[in-house]
Order: C-alpha cells, then sequence, then structure tokens
C-alpha cells in the first residue's frame, strides 16, 4: 500500500490541479469538460494508472475509445506509468465496436445464434443489398439501414415510421437484409453495437453480470457518442455509477453520423450527482489563438460553456486573406511563404490546412509553377491520385 501511495503521489505531481481533481475522482458519475489541447490523454491515461496504483483490480476497469490508435495510444502511456508487476491481468482498453465483438464471442447463443460468426466489411454489406434491390441507390440503402440500426429501429419499426413510398421501400429491403444476416450467421459494423444492447437489455441478470464485472468505465471523445452507445452504457452501469466520461461540447462535429450532443450536455441529468470537472488550460496555441477561437465558439448556442486560457506567449497576430478564386489565393499564400523563406524560417516550420483533399489542387499547381517543394502528409498527390 505504501509503496502504492508513493506512486499515486508520482503520478499526479505532473498535472495541473483540475487535471488531478479528474484524475483522483474514483466513485460516482464525472464529467471532463476538456477543452482543445488541454491534456485529455494525459488526464484520463493518469487517472487509468492511479486506479490501478490504488490498488483497484485492472480486471475491473473498462475503457472505451473511438478508434483503435487512440486505444492503444493510451494503453501504452498509461502502462508507463507503472510497475509492471501491478498489470498481470491488464484492464480492458478498446473502441466500442471490439468490445461489441468480445462480448458477442461469449453471448450470442442469447440470439439463438452461434458464436462462429463472421462480420462482414462496407463491401460485403453493399453487394449483399444489391443482391436484394438493384432499383434504389446502394449508397443511400446502406446510410439509411446504419441510421435505422443506431436509433434501435426495427424493420418493422421503420415500415412503421415511414411516410413516403421510398423509405417504405426501404424498410423493406432492411427486413430482408436482416433475414440474410441471420440466416448466413453474419454480422456488421454496427450490429457490433446493437446485438449487445439487445442481448443486455433482454437479459438483466446478465447485465447485472457484466456491470459489476466492470465496476470502473472510461469513455473518451462521449460528444461522439449516439443513441445506441448512450443506451449501451446505461445498461453496463446498471449495477453502479462509476462511469467518467470525457469530451467537449464544442467539438462534436459528428452530427451527420448519427452522434447526438444530448449526450454530453445531458450528461449531469442522465447520470444523478455527477461531478463535473473542466479542463480549460491550453497548452497546444498561443494567447491569440485563442483568445480569437473563445471569442467565436461562445456564439454556439448548445454548449455547457468554458473558456480556453493560455499557458504559451501572445503569438503574432492573425492575418485573413481575402481572395476572388483559389488561385489568386495560392499566389498570397506563395508570397508569404517565399518571404518567410527569405527571411531564415526553416521550410519544415510552415504548414497549409486544408478541408478537403480535392482543395490541394490549386496549391499543388502554384507550388509546382513556383518552384517551391512541399510535402502532401495523409493523402496522395493530386497528379498521382
Amino acid at each position: 500500500y505504501i509503496i502504492g501511495e508513493k506512486m499515486s503521489e508520482n503520478l499526479l505531481s505532473s498535472l495541473n490541479e483540475s487535471q488531478k481533481i479528474a484524475a483522483q475522482h474514483i466513485d460516482g458519475p464525472m464529467l471532463i469538460l476538456a477543452g482543445a489541447g488541454s491534456g485529455k490523454t494525459k488526464t484520463i491515461t493518469t487517472r487509468l494508472a492511479y486506479l490501478i496504483s490504488i490498488g483497484i483490480d485492472p480486471r475491473s476497469i473498462l475503457t472505451l475509445t473511438f478508434t483503435n490508435k487512440a486505444a492503444s495510444e493510451m494503453r501504452e502511456r498509461a502502462f508507463s506509468m507503472l510497475d509492471s508487476s501491478m498489470i498481470n491481468t491488464p484492464p480492458l482498453l478498446c473502441t466500442f465496436h471490439k468490445f461489441g465483438l468480445l462480448f458477442l464471442k461469449f453471448h450470442m447463443s442469447e440470439l439463438n445464434r452461434k458464436n462462429n460468426f463472421i462480420i462482414i466489411d462496407t463491401d460485403d454489406k453493399k453487394r449483399i443489398i444489391k443482391s436484394i434491390d438493384k432499383e434504389i441507390t446502394t449508397s443511400l440503402l446502406v446510410a439509411e439501414i446504419s441510421r435505422y440500426k443506431n436509433s434501435l429501429l426495427t424493420p418493422s419499426e421503420a415500415k412503421s415510421a415511414a411516410q413516403l413510398k421510398l423509405y417504405q421501400q426501404i424498410a423493406e429491403i432492411y427486413e430482408k437484409y436482416e433475414e440474410y444476416l441471420e440466416k448466413n450467421n453474419l454480422v456488421d459494423f454496427d450490429d457490433l453495437l446493437l446485438l449487445p444492447y439487445k442481448i443486455l437489455k433482454n437479459n438483466q441478470k446478465l447485465a447485472d453480470e457484466i456491470s459489476q464485472k466492470y465496476q470502473y468505465i472510461m469513455v473518451d471523445e462521449y460528444q461522439d457518442t449516439n443513441e445506441l452507445q448512450y443506451r449501451l452504457l446505461r445498461l453496463l452501469c446498471s449495477s453502479h455509477s462509476n462511469l467518467c466520461v470525457v469530451g467537449d461540447d464544442d467539438q462534436s462535429i459528428y452530427g451527420w453520423r448519427g452522434a447526438t450532443i444530448k449526450n454530453i450536455l445531458n450528461f449531469s441529468e442522465h447520470f444523478e450527482n455527477t461531478h463535473v470537472v473542466k479542463l480549460e488550460e491550453n497548452y497546444r496555441s498561443t494567447d491569440t489563438i485563442l483568445n480569437h477561437a473563445n471569442q467565436l465558439i461562445e456564439h454556439n448556442r448548445d454548449r455547457l460553456g468554458k473558456k480556453l486560457i493560455g499557458t504559451r506567449q501572445k503569438g503574432d497576430s492573425i492575418r485573413i486573406y481575402e481572395s476572388q478564386d483559389e488561385n489568386e489565393e495560392t499566389r498570397k499564400i506563395i508570397e508569404d511563404i517565399k518571404q518567410l523563406i527569405d527571411s531564415g524560417t526553416n521550410p519544415k516550420n510552415i504548414a497549409i490546412l486544408f478541408r478537403v483533399n480535392a482543395l490541394s489542387r490549386s496549391l499543388e499547381e502554384g507550388f509546382n509553377k513556383a518552384g517551391l517543394n512541399y510535402k502532401l502528409v495523409g493523402g496522395m498527390k493530386f497528379y498521382e491520385r
């Protein structure tokens, strides 16, 4: 215990006050409102390590993320803070969908199906749907069926809700698609959440068992969760309320794929006696950037409210280009870059960010004409593409 206590103090020593409060919270629901660049990952990985350091069984901790990359980064950072002897059996740290997959491997029989099911990808899904219907655009059918599943609508409910003939047809195709999956013991990506929800919803005893197994649950990027993920979390917390969620209501951008901002805005109503911690100190950007960001975001109607506080120098003022078209914009950018390089700025310290890949074309053409070398990150050069 003394070793654990000393280790716990060391773990918390590099955190600011808000981060410490969040990392040391143990029982009961907690909402960590984490502004951009506020050390969110550091806080929740430290909290994970802290829980283990004070003697909580790692097997009783479940951390859910949105990407495999985020899961592996958190795992690496949390485990590096601990003595290896403390994590003989590591805590489960994975995506929502990976958790659903592991759950189904053990409990698929609850749906009278075998656990040797096969997961289909998007191409398989399109092929199956196309074999059912060739008239309606396949991409529309794929999107609507996914929306139905994430909204917990069964084929018959989708059919009842459909007012237009097109959506009645889509609901019928959804029904045939579901029959095909069940008959061939196939599972699509959305089923990895929907089927565990159905199993737990219909078996309270099992829901309590799983909830008792995972006594401490953490969720990253909570602002991006949808209705189905929220309902699943409610069932996982059926025997306790030790749920810690981390998110930023100002960074919710996935409404188009089913995420609902209500999950984070109403968290304190969904879970009684919620402890709210705001991480507002920003370690990434200059004060100038943060002041502009704060002035913009405060106009958002649906937000809980926080203000990013700078920890770095003031920084240069922001300049705005106003251009007639993308070619004029590119010329202005190139002039500025040439001035920076002539004044001694290292080209590797200059970056251009753009919204979608197609926007790289005018920039690449301009750079090629100007003889400026560039490196495209995270994509393929326009003409190679």
